[in-house]
This record gives C-alpha cells, structure tokens and sequence, in this order.
C-alpha cells in the first residue's frame, strides 16, 4: 500500500471517518479509516489514539489546537499531513466535529479525505 498514488487513494476510498472518546481513544473506524491508515479496526478500536495518525512533530501544537477549534467553534477542518501504519505521510483535509450525547461532549468524530 505504500507505492499507492493519491489518484488511488482517491478513487478506492477516498475518505475516513473516525471518531474518539474525549481522551483520544479510537471508538469507531471505517473501511476508508483502514484504507487510508492501513490499521484494521481490531488494533485500533479502544487501543489507539488518534494521535497515532499524525507525524509525531505535530502532536503537541496541532493536536491541541484542533480540538480547542472544533470545541469553540464546533468545527475544525484544515490541510495537514497524516501518517499510515508503514510512516508514510500524505496530505489530507482534516474535519473536526465534537460528539454530543444528550447534551454532554462525548468525544470527537474526524472526517479525513485525501488531496
């Protein structure tokens, strides 16, 4: 999957929802979360943090800052580069929506479609 071109990645499933509780923990991924990130849901779900998606260097400050976004202004979406399971990197418009349930944030959902 590596040597996949973005015209592939477009045209096979070209977008991933994902969604986690409030600590970041995977409690959903979709056939195009594991098409994209190349992880089957077995090792994600209730394991992996979304972090685990982006390059290590953007952790601290993108992280943090998308979350705050998409609390604050109920959305965060913005051009960032993503990491698959074998650390190959690739753009994507990343959408950040918080998840409510009764009231209460729950968690966050990412929609993530590549460029």
């Amino acid at each position: 999957m590596a040597t996949q071109t973005k015209a592939q990645d477009k045209n096979e499933d070209p977008a991933s929802v994902i969604t986690c509780d409030m600590t970041g923990i995977v409690q959903t991924y979709g056939g195009g979360a594991q098409h994209l990130f190349q992880w089957t849901p077995a090792e994600v779900i209730g394991k992996q943090s979304v972090a685990s998606f982006h390059p290590a260097e953007n952790v601290p400050t993108l992280v943090p800052r998308l979350l705050k976004t998409a609390v604050e202004q109920g959305k965060f979406q913005e051009e960032v580069t993503l990491v698959r399971k074998d650390g190959s990197r690739f753009q994507a418009v990343l959408t950040v929506y918080p998840v409510h349930r009764e009231g209460t944030q729950v968690g966050f959902m990412g929609y993530t479609r590549v460029l």
